[in-house]
């Protein structure tokens, strides 16, 4: 199987201690109808296998969110225009079929850790993570 098939439904690997960044996740496989499925950077099984099979083992993945599809992986910045893609693609399909997988409401782990003094939730951590996520964006496509 190429690695582009085994993304024929797209991915978005997030922060899974991020509880802002939890959210966000949510809301995108909310959108995309269930068509997006959603994992975590450190507690998902599926993300960690996923970011072996295709990033350069001395690269970090985590600093920053993925959208993986059959073309290829896009962080952050370069991301967010795949998210919305792949949102407007997952509605489109489920009017054509009444919907996909559901387990995008189940169990989402959302949780805290990034800064000790202060919140996730915080105005500031978000306006940080948010301003870092425009900057900074990656690309790696498949062949």
């Amino acid at each position: 199987m190429s690695i582009s098939s085994k993304f024929s439904q797209p991915l978005l690997i997030y922060d899974d201690k991020c509880s802002s960044c939890g959210k966000f996740a949510k809301v995108v496989a909310r959108l995309s109808k269930g068509w997006i499925r959603i994992a975590g950077h450190y507690y998902s099984q599926e993300a960690i296998n996923t970011k072996k099979m295709i990033f350069p083992h001395d690269y970090d993945a985590t600093k920053m969110f993925w959208l993986i599809n059959k073309k290829g992986a896009y962080g952050a910045r370069l991301g967010l225009v795949q998210v919305i893609k792949e949102i407007i693609l997952g509605n489109f399909k489920s009017m054509l079929k009444n919907h996909f997988n559901k387990k995008y409401d189940d169990d989402l782990i959302i949780s805290c850790n990034y800064h000790e003094k202060e919140s996730c939730m915080s105005t500031k951590t978000t306006l940080i993570r948010i301003f870092d996520m425009i900057k900074n964006g990656d690309k790696f496509t498949f062949n």
